[in-house]
């Protein structure tokens, strides 16, 4: 939930240090309230910072039971926004820049999604992803190269103590659970037992509670269940939640369950989601709702109404910066920046109104939530049933119970202490809430494992029926536990209760309403029973009605003999249409103010002794002598009118106070003589309604003192006088009991009108059981069907790791080294050889070619690997002495398809023998050249078409050729006839004899002298 501000009535601008607590009185009584702290400092609620108000302790998931309760962390800093000079919101508005990490849960068909998803999600708003994949615990996952293909952002496996970074996508190893915990990724051993690894539910469970609305959930395709109580701790915290279409799913389980929990925001294929969180994350910076001006608080008010003539629920005593929360989120997820915007979304989407109020008054529970306490609370369960026998009623109100945990983890507590002799008590576990869609889930009673997965396996062995992935609770716990909605604001409560348990309600409600919710658990409670609340709830409010048990275990008992129901809620006022939204709301009236009220009623009627009181029945101003009516009782002392009136007289006031307030007419009561008040003259009251001031409802006592008729002597009936005042006690209490039974009647009806709807409601469970029996049909056929790919995948993923096998050894095989590149030049595979050259090994997957230990002297073939990846085309290159070696390099693209290359492949051929023997040639053969140039002797070398290659100088001297004049020629160009034929018989005779001859002949020079040295010939 984003931490948010509302207007502080006590100022026009802002103090000069933003981060210091404001000293009005509003904010001062606020101080002590759990979700208005700072560093254990007091916020004001008008101008400190956007991180001042701390998200509610109770909001975050509890499916992580093991782990030790931790501070949360915000994660927010500020940056200032430029705004034109004189604009209203110059002095408010401020973007809040929320590093916001997104959590992607899978298991089967996952991958598929998986690549659909990533390319469309935003790469440079400073997000961070992580992928929770249900993976083999003995498998070596491919997933972050699997991924990689599909976007550019890095893709890193988590190590433990890793930080979160931006625009990174990050990859959940196998056989290791995940969770947040201060900022870092902290890798968990998993439990035995089998469920889903990595756990989708408690690093979505960790994300809630360490960031709060910072986060965003994403469930896509998968079997089972796990991540539907993830997603719902989300939601609770004020972050946001996707689900992929079911239809779009190849398996449809994880989705499906996801979006039952009512908690999912968005239903979408994975290629839509990429957009719609961009316009979140852009927006969610954007919205001034925590700095609105003064006019916030009618806004608020306009908005309120609104819900509440739609949904029949009242927020207009919840605790306003959870409200804001609320408006914020939905703000963000309507992609409006402004309240005015926002109210006219829901002027024209008024289904809009709903989702707000599902918002607000969705609640996380789980079972035995908050261990200890529970454990405290066993021994107050044994203290109840120490006091019954067997026969007895056992009554328990869970107020609040959301979606059933709490009420079924009481029923168990008390299964447990009664053991054999549970049937032989009438136990009654009333739980009750005002969201329909929570007791819907509740009256089921089918949980998933993952909810369950903290509790003690005997415990759940006990009490729990398994089927499949979730879990039923037992029949005989089910039927003790009655579900029903009530709004604890405006309904009625249950009567003779053992014990009241309502946790993490009350924290959502100002002080005002807290007070009057503990008086109405004091009424419904019997003498010396029991309160359980929530870890942040007390009854400061109420000392005087609850003795303390345990404070620890928030455990109180019930103190005092009488109790009175309070007044249940009037009338929520709501604003005028047309109020001026620049308004400032009005003071409180002030006694003088009180007085003039009081002076100008009585003048309308005579002026008797009258007193002015509220619906409380607090006294605000008195008129005339009251004194021979009003006394303080002993004790500890009240000053409220049926406190302080006489005892004759309360019952009388109680009933006329109801008519009045009721009909909203002038209710008077019978004339009564009463002895010890007055001995000649009787009273009257009356009760006139007056008109509301400051949004409170006041009420006019008079006190109308009457002689007796004329010529009635006072004295002769003094005989009479107890028969009279008996006659008048038994008119009043007549009066009352005519107004319980016209009460009775109408809650009668009330109950005749719940009996038919409770039938037709069994009849639709009925036709529901029908339909779950059929489901149940088709569930049987599809597991089935499920085996039967189970198989067939295990048969696959058989032969893929057989061929993944095979692969490596033909790697292997491979006497030169194999390297596999991405297309962002990262290492994906290598062989032995290579392994060998390269000193590699499994860490060095992933990394940059250029972060590779290649030897000394090597190119950096980054370009040329890239060259490859852009042309597909192959590349060849020599590599001389690289740690004095030398290769022949051959790059090759790694095609996907003709239209995309996925990578490139590097093979390294060592030929450094083939290049020493090559250059030892060469040397050879520039000493032959150098002896054969420098030879006395006539050296010519011929091809076999008797074309001449060489001729050294002495040759070419010889027969006056100029240089080079007798290359790629023959003996017919240069020689005369006979002497070609010699030459030319010489040379046959040599190729098919294949050895050198040797010929004596005399040949003319070119100064026509023979051939200095004999006439030989030799011919090779």
């Amino acid at each position: 939930m984003a931490a948010l501000q509302v207007a502080c009535s006590e100022y026009n601008s802002p103090p000069s240090d933003l981060n210091q607590p404001c000293s009005c009185g509003a904010c001062a009584a606020m101080a002590g309230e759990p979700d208005v702290k700072e560093g254990g400092q007091p916020a004001c609620f008008g101008w400190s910072s956007s991180t001042a108000l701390t998200r509610i302790g109770q909001d975050a998931m509890s499916i992580i039971s093991e782990e030790a309760p931790r501070k949360k962390r915000s994660y927010s800093r500020k940056l200032p926004v430029a705004l034109k000079p004189g604009s209203e919101e110059a002095h408010a508005v401020r973007i809040d820049e929320r590093p916001f990490i997104v959590g992607i849960g899978a298991s089967a068909g996952g991958l598929e999604a998986l690549s659909l998803l990533l390319p469309s999600l935003p790469k440079n708003l400073g997000l961070s992803y992580v992928v929770v994949q249900h993976l083999s615990p003995t498998y070596r996952s491919m997933m972050s190269q699997l991924l990689g293909r599909e976007t550019t952002m890095p893709v890193r496996d988590i190590e433990d103590s890793m930080s979160p970074e931006p625009n990174t996508v990050y990859i959940t190893p196998p056989n290791r659970n995940l969770t947040l915990l201060d900022g870092h990724f902290r890798l968990v051993e998993p439990a035995k037992e089998s469920l889903p690894k990595p756990s989708v539910n408690r690093f979505f469970a960790s994300l809630a509670e360490e960031i709060g609305e910072s986060t965003i959930g994403i469930i896509l395709s998968g079997t089972g269940s796990d991540g539907a109580a993830g997603i719902h701790a989300i939601k609770a915290a004020g972050g946001f939640t996707f689900s992929q279409d079911p239809e779009t799913a190849k398996y449809s389980g994880m989705p499906q369950s996801a979006i039952d929990t009512g908690s999912v925001d968005w239903i979408l294929p994975p290629e839509n989601m990429g957009a719609e969180i961009s316009l979140i994350v852009l927006n969610r910076g954007l919205i001034p709702v925590a700095t609105q001006a003064a006019s916030a608080p009618a806004t608020l008010k306009t908005l309120l109404g609104k819900v509440r003539s739609r949904t029949k629920v009242d927020f207009s005593q919840y605790k306003e910066p959870t409200l804001w929360r609320r408006i914020e989120r939905r703000m963000a997820a309507n992609h409006v920046s402004t309240l005015h915007d926002y109210l006219q979304v829901v002027d024209q989407t008024p289904v809009e109104l709903d989702k707000l109020c599902k918002d607000i008054l969705i609640s996380v529970t789980a079972f035995f939530r908050d261990t200890d306490a529970f454990v405290r609370l066993d021994k107050v369960v044994a203290d109840i049933l120490a006091s019954k026998q067997p026969g007895d009623d056992i009554r328990v109100w869970v107020a609040g119970c959301a979606t059933g945990e709490e009420a079924y983890s009481l029923a168990i507590l008390f299964s447990e202490r009664l053991g054999a002799a549970f049937d032989q008590y009438r136990l009654q576990i009333f739980a009750t809430d005002i969201d329909l869609d929570a007791m819907s889930l509740a009256r089921r009673g089918v949980f998933a494992a993952s909810s369950l997965a903290h509790m003690d396996r005997a415990r759940l062995r006990a009490n729990f029926t398994p089927h499949g992935d979730r879990y039923e609770i037992n029949k005989n716990l089910r039927d003790v536990v009655i579900f029903a909605r009530q709004d604890l604001v405006q309904d009625p409560p249950f009567l003779r209760l053992d014990l009241v348990s309502c946790r993490n309600v009350l924290i959502y409600f100002q002080s005002e309403l807290q007070a009057r919710l503990l008086s109405v658990f004091h009424y419904a409670l019997n003498p010396g029973a029991y309160l359980f609340l929530g870890k942040s709830e007390g009854i400061f409010q109420q000392e005087a009605l609850f003795g303390v048990v345990d404070k620890d275990g928030r455990l109180y008992r019930r103190h005092g003999v009488s109790a009175r129901l309070p007044l249940l809620r009037s009338e929520m006022q709501l604003p005028a249409a047309g109020l001026n939204q620049h308004q400032r709301p009005s003071k409180p009236t002030t006694p003088l103010g009180f007085e003039n009220i009081l002076l100008e009623a009585a003048g309308r009627y005579f002026i008797p002794t009258s007193l002015l009181i509220n619906g409380k029945f607090e006294i605000r101003h008195i008129h005339g002598d009251a004194s021979r009516l009003l006394n303080v009782s002993p004790g500890r002392p009240a000053f409220d009118l049926i406190s302080l009136i006489r005892r004759e007289l309360r019952t009388e006031v109680q009933v006329l106070m109801r008519q009045a307030q009721v009909k909203q007419a002038v209710a008077h009561g019978r004339p009564r003589h009463i002895k010890a008040l007055d001995a000649t003259r009787g009273v009257r009251l009356s009760v006139h309604p007056v008109s509301a001031t400051g949004g409170e409802a006041l009420f006019m006592v008079c006190i109308e003192w009457i002689l007796p008729p004329a010529g009635k002597n006072s004295v002769e009936d003094n005989g009479n006088v107890t028969d009279k005042e008996l006659e008048d006690e038994l008119a009043a209490t007549r009066e009352h009991l005519q107004t319980l039974v016209e009460e009775l009647e109408t809650s009668n009806e009330e109950m005749q009108a719940l009996n038919e709807e409770i039938q037709a409601s069994n009849e639709e469970m009925q036709a529901s059981n029908e339909e779950l029996e059929a489901s149940n049909e088709e569930l049987q056929s599809t597991n089935e069907e499920l085996a039967t790919v189970n198989e067939e995948l295990q048969i696959k993923t058989a032969e893929t790791q057989e061929l993944n096998v095979e692969l490596e050894c033909i790697q292997n095989s491979v006497d030169y080294p194999l390297l596999v590149l991405d297309r962002n030049a990262c290492l994906q595979r290598f062989n032995s050889a290579a392994a060998r050259l390269f000193k590699l090994g499994a860490a060095q997957v992933g990394r940059h070619l250029r972060d590779l230990p290649l030897p000394p002297d090597m190119p950096d073939l980054v370009a040329d690997s890239q060259q490859v990846i852009d042309t597909q085309n192959a590349l060849d290159r020599q590599i001389v002495n690289a740690n004095r070696r030398h290769y022949s390099l051959h790059i090759a693209p790694l095609l996907r398809d003709p239209q995309r290359t996925a990578g490139v492949i590097l093979l390294f051929a060592d030929n450094t023998s083939l290049y020493e023997t090559e250059r030892s040639a060469r040397e050879t053969q520039v000493r032959l050249l150098a002896v054969m140039n420098n030879s006395v002797s006539l050296m010519a070398v011929k091809d076999a078409s008797g074309r001449y290659q060489f001729a050294n100088p002495k040759f070419e001297q010889s027969f006056g050729f100029e240089a080079g004049q007798a290359i790629g020629k023959t003996d017919l160009q240069l020689f005369p006839d006979a002497v070609c034929d010699l030459f030319r018989e010489s040379e046959l005779e040599a190729m098919r004899l294949r050895k050198g001859i040797e010929r004596e002949e005399t040949l003319p020079l070119a100064g026509g002298a023979p051939f200095p040295g004999g006439p030989l010939s030799s011919f090779r």
